[in-house]
């Protein structure tokens, strides 16, 4: 009990000694404040997480007016209710509206205060982020500071309310003699700054980590579903390069009727247990009249596995006379009409345990006239073969949780290991920092002197006082140094018999302060006892 009370005195005289220090104080709470501020208000294009909407509409009142600050953070997952802006491709506008529905991987969207829905659907990745902090008219002064000659009038208010600070402080006599003195930062001060300053750095990182869970939901399973056709039929020698007609071809009735249309699925993506259903119509149609006809070319078969193959043959020498009928009753003969092969299949799957059903459609589209029949789109970009579509399954699994900043990803478990490993180095330095501090205060107590005031200090081994010329004694050692600022000067430090000499010249007159090394340890000591 005795020790205990003994060092709880020692740490009250280290406190009153060495003081506090505002101005470090002041800095480091100033650097914690804007770390966090960038880690929580920091815009995304700079590497932060928040984005800025100006509301300029009337589309979600009575929540949102216009003129409104709305900020908006990035989400994991967004569902129906959630109030989220998007880019909208079509208006190349964002989009501040409610979730109202979500169908496979498109999100449907209202204003609260329309009567319609959204016409443009975004994705997940069209969504900029959901709503967080709303500050009502704050975008029109955003807006104002938009226009240059409105950003430069309050720049140079703001300098001038700056520049009027030291414009109306009074001016001291003298020219540099009385300026203040530029102290610079003494090892105890900048190593206590240094560790500050880690250690509240580490502490904002350490609350962010920490608010921010280690695990989140998997990323959707993306999955592919493609389609190709291809086509081919016996040809006549000296027509086609070969004897067998292949697909891209045109295709003449009058040297071969018949042609075997063949189809190939596949389901790429990480899926189990897939099955399904595909069956393969024939359809003929005129744009121009809206007629149209469809022959069944292969039923409803069933198969598993991610990929299967089908092949139907089709007469055209059969949809010719189809047509040729048509026109006969009807008395319409457009010059071009249209078969369209369609392949129709419905798959069911197993992506991490979650079921899938989902379906897929795939045309290959012929253009045809009395005397021949030719791919339609062949000269279009696309493959007119070819047709995929993608989709998107919820994972039922857990992955580790990471963010964005700086441009870089981080790993939310890494950062919090880091923040908390960092956070008790630090705080571990500060402790050994004060022990320090502690014994070498007891071991000689001009060390807080000699630490608080280093910058102010110079030893000397001699001094020569000038005849008649007045010797003032200082109360304290801190007095001491305020008058060397004031004057932009040094304390002069000298050693005899244990004793501490500390003087300080200004206009004529000599102050100075006086320590008593052994009478200051004795003194102290007692104290303890006493408290003890």
């Amino acid at each position: 009990m005795h020790s205990q009370t003994q060092a709880g005195c020692d740490v009250l005289v280290l406190m009153k000694r060495i003081g506090t220090i505002p101005a470090l104080a002041i800095n480091l709470l100033m650097v914690t404040s804007l770390v966090t501020i960038w880690l929580v208000f920091a815009p995304t294009r700079i590497g932060g997480q928040a984005s800025y909407v100006i509301i300029d509409g009337n589309s979600m009142e009575p929540l949102f007016h216009r003129g409104d600050l709305v900020i908006i953070k990035k989400a994991a997952r967004y569902e129906a209710g959630d109030i989220v802006t998007y880019s909208d491709s079509k208006m190349r506008a964002f989009v501040i509206h409610r979730i109202i529905a979500v169908e496979q991987d498109y999100f449907i969207l209202k204003g609260d205060n329309n009567s319609w829905i959204d016409a443009y659907r975004p994705t997940k990745d069209e969504i900029i982020g959901k709503f967080w902090i709303h500050i009502p008219k704050l975008g029109e002064t955003m807006k104002w500071l938009r226009t240059p000659i409105n950003l430069a009038l309050a720049i140079g208010i703001l300098g001038g309310i700056l520049m009027a600070g030291p414009i109306t402080q009074p001016h001291h006599r003298g020219n540099r003699r009385n300026k203040p003195p530029t102290r610079s930062m003494g090892w105890f001060e900048a190593t206590l700054y240094a560790l500050g300053f880690l250690t509240l750095a580490f502490l904002a990182l350490t609350i962010f980590s920490l608010g921010k869970p280690v695990e989140r939901e998997a990323d959707d399973i993306k999955y592919e579903q493609t389609g190709v056709y291809y086509y081919s039929a016996a040809g006549a020698a000296g027509i086609y390069d070969t004897e067998t007609l292949h697909s891209g071809d045109p295709i003449f009735p009058r040297l071969t009727c018949v042609i075997n249309i063949g189809y190939s699925y596949n389901l790429s993506g990480q899926m189990q247990e897939v099955s399904g259903t595909q069956q393969i119509d024939a359809r003929i149609s005129d744009e121009q009249s809206g007629w149209q006809r469809t022959i069944p070319l292969q039923p409803e078969t069933a198969f598993s596995g991610n990929s299967y193959t089908a092949i139907a043959p089709v007469d055209l020498c059969q949809v010719q006379a189809l047509v040729s009928t048509v026109e006969e009753g009807t008395g319409f003969r457009p010059n071009t009409y249209t078969l369209t092969i369609i392949s129709q299949t419905s798959v069911t799957a197993k992506a991490d345990g979650n079921p899938i059903y989902d379906s897929f459609t795939s045309s290959l589209v012929f253009e045809f006239d009395k005397v021949h029949f030719y791919l339609a789109g062949k000269n279009n970009e696309s493959d007119p073969l070819q047709s995929s579509k993608s989709g998107k399954a919820a994972s039922a699994n857990v992955q580790p949780n990471s963010f964005r900043f700086l441009g870089l990803e981080w790993n939310v478990f890494g950062l919090r290991v880091l923040s908390l490993g960092g956070l008790g180095l630090s705080l571990l330095c500060l402790l050994i920092f004060g022990w320090y501090v502690l014994q070498a205060t007891k071991r000689d107590p001009q060390f807080v002197i000699q630490v608080k005031h280093s910058s102010l200090l110079m030893d000397i081994y001699e001094y020569d006082f000038e005849k008649n010329q007045p010797l003032v004694e200082a109360a304290s050692i801190d007095a001491l140094a305020k008058l060397a600022e004031r004057q932009n000067s040094v304390i002069l430090h000298m050693t005899r018999d244990r004793l501490h000499y500390y003087f300080v010249k200004s206009d004529g007159t000599t102050y100075y302060y006086m320590e008593n090394e052994k009478r200051n340890t004795e003194t102290n000591h007692a104290k303890r006892t006493e408290m003890s």
